[in-house]
């Protein structure tokens, strides 16, 4: 077994080279120097012979780059959050940066010491979807230089945002329902700093109190038998059309709407927030809506790109529109 790294100094010493020549050669600056094709080879073959792995920190350190993006992510086993993690990290990948990646799990502690250590680490720059209000994420943010975007949860009016207009997409769904809604119910599981998620209540509550809708709003447990319990309760009080404001929720919904034998859409309508490709095979297909996630992910990389060049420049804000995909449950 191997035990010690492999050199530069090792590579040189093993061909009869100088270190400045290896070193130029593997940096890609051998015809620069005048280094004849039959010695970059040599030198090549050395390094892989003997399993040279560049140092990356002392690369960084000369290049005043890491070529590193940090990643802050709330929740990674949501599905909405999987596909917006792939984007980024491939679009990255094709612009030539490594991608770190760190999940909170929505823990505003967690949140705030990853984004530390993802700093200490020399990143070039941070796409973050914050658990946290932007108050409290300042003094990190304050902490470094580096470029800052952030992701389907915004930070405040001066950072860089790509994402959707959460109250604006809420307020339209509640049109989307094939009959209009006599006692709507707002399922959801969050906190109060989720930001997309109050906006999308803010939205539902304008438009319901101008439509004269009766509306409950149910911040649900984890447990799905007290959830079960919840959904029996509003079907009783006369409730008729369903919208969870993510999908996650909307599957826990129609758990419960199926142990209760609730047909849909003759007994109640149901709408979600939020699609996920399994509502397209359900029986009846979910109507939702459709977030532009690959969107979303490729314009935060094209402005975390920007943001690269030109740091002083003011934040901008994108705001991307969504679709309303219409199946069988509405």
């Amino acid at each position: 077994m191997k035990t010690k790294r492999t050199s530069l100094e090792d590579i040189a010493k093993s061909i009869g080279v100088s270190k400045a020549t290896v070193s130029f050669v593997l940096n890609g600056k051998g015809d620069e120097f005048n280094i004849s094709k039959e010695k970059q080879k040599l030198i090549h073959d050395k390094a892989k012979e003997l399993l040279y792995v560049p140092n990356f920190f002392a690369k960084s350190l000369r290049q005043g780059s890491t070529k590193t993006i940090g990643l802050v992510l709330t929740d990674i086993s949501n599905p909405f959050y999987a596909e917006l993690c792939k984007t980024i990290q491939e679009k990255l990948h094709d612009k030539g940066y490594n991608t770190f990646i760190v999940n909170t799990n929505d823990n505003k502690e967690l949140e705030k010491s990853l984004m530390r250590e993802l700093i200490q680490r020399s990143i070039d720059g941070m796409i973050i979807s914050p658990a946290n209000l932007i108050d409290e994420l300042i003094p990190i943010l304050h902490e470094t230089h580096i470029p800052v975007v952030f992701t389907d949860r915004p930070g405040d009016d001066h950072a860089d945002f790509v994402g959707v207009d959460n109250e604006k997409e809420a307020k339209k769904l509640i049109g989307s329902f094939s009959k209009k809604p006599k006692h709507l119910v707002i399922l959801t599981q969050h906190s109060a700093s989720v930001v997309t998620i109050n906006k999308r209540i803010d939205g539902i509550k304008q438009i319901c109190s101008q439509e004269k809708i009766k509306t409950s709003f149910l911040n649900l447990p984890e447990d799905q038998t007290e959830i079960d319990s919840i959904i029996l309760r509003e079907l009783k009080n006369g409730a008729d059309s369903f919208l969870p404001l993510n999908n996650k929720v909307t599957f826990k919904t129609l758990s419960s709407l199926k142990k209760l034998k609730v047909k849909i859409p003759q007994d109640i309508r149901l709408i979600s927030f939020d699609d996920n490709e399994a509502f397209a095979y359900m029986e009846p297909p979910i109507s939702a809506l459709r977030q532009p996630i690959r969107h979303i992910g490729i314009e935060s990389v094209e402005r975390m790109l920007d943001r690269l060049k030109e740091k002083k420049v003011p934040g901008k804000h994108l705001f991307l529109s969504c679709e309303f995909i219409e199946r069988g449950s509405h």
